[in-house]
């Protein structure tokens, strides 16, 4: 992705998405096909699969003071996220999942007052969920799973009234060559304040060294489609509530 891209300071969609790993044929008019997966359409020899789209993410980012909405996810996009991305404040959605991202969460991020659906799973992130999260009173659907995650789920979270999805799984890679600590993965327990998502339809939070019990709370998650909390080390037997959903 070139430099000068950021000097569009105007922006409001940026759509650079799934440049590697689509598996497509396409046919031209004079019947040459073109195969999504290799570098130049595998005309070239010897054929090698495309890696999508490089680049460094960092703090010219900000300079998108217009943007609504920023989806690259599926490339092979670098660097951490800087406190930049809080100046991004008309953004409503963010998808930067599947790249090589790494660092932390900035606190910043909870700036953006409009964001509704933010994805940073599979990249190389280490860091915890900001506490300030809770302020975020828009957000339906948040993604952090596949990533080095660390620490308490924040309390505040479950403040969030329209969350529909909250993947936080998978973050245990205690048997991956880039395991950072043995302290990986959501702890402590699960709130019981986690009832007042009643908007919630998915709520995965397996491969977590999470502890305690199933909270009878999670009854009132009337819309919960979806419930994984396999792999955790969560005692007691299934409450009744969530038997009844």
């Amino acid at each position: 992705m070139p430099s000068t891209i950021y000097q569009l300071e105007k922006l409001q969609l940026l759509n650079l998405a799934r440049q590697y790993g689509v598996d497509r044929v396409c046919e031209l008019s004079n019947g040459t096909k073109v195969y999504t997966n290799f570098k130049h359409g595998g005309f070239a020899r010897p054929a090698e699969f495309s890696v999508g789209l490089t680049g460094k993410l960092g703090s010219d980012i900000g300079k998108w003071k217009s943007m609504k909405g920023m989806y690259i996810f599926e490339n092979s996009f670098s660097g951490e996220f800087t406190d930049d991305i809080g100046s991004l404040r008309y953004l409503t959605k963010l998808h930067v999942n599947d790249n090589f991202i790494e660092g932390g969460i900035p606190s910043a991020i909870t700036n953006l007052k409009n964001l509704r659906d933010l994805r940073l799973d599979d990249n190389f992130l280490y860091s915890s969920l900001p506490e300030s999260m809770g302020s975020m009173e828009d957000l339906e659907i948040l993604f952090v799973n596949g990533n080095s995650m660390y620490g308490k789920i924040p309390d505040e979270l479950y403040g969030l009234k329209k969350l529909k999805s909250l993947f936080l799984h998978d973050t245990i890679e205690a048997n991956s060559p880039w395991l950072i600590t043995d302290q990986e993965g959501f702890s402590g327990t699960i709130n019981p304040n986690v009832g007042n998502l009643e908007d919630l339809e998915y709520l995965l939070l397996n491969n977590n060294p999470i502890t305690g019990f199933i909270p009878p709370d999670l009854g009132n998650c009337t819309k919960l489609k979806v419930l994984r909390l396999h792999r955790t080390n969560l005692i007691g037997t299934m409450p009744r509530e969530i038997c009844m959903l």
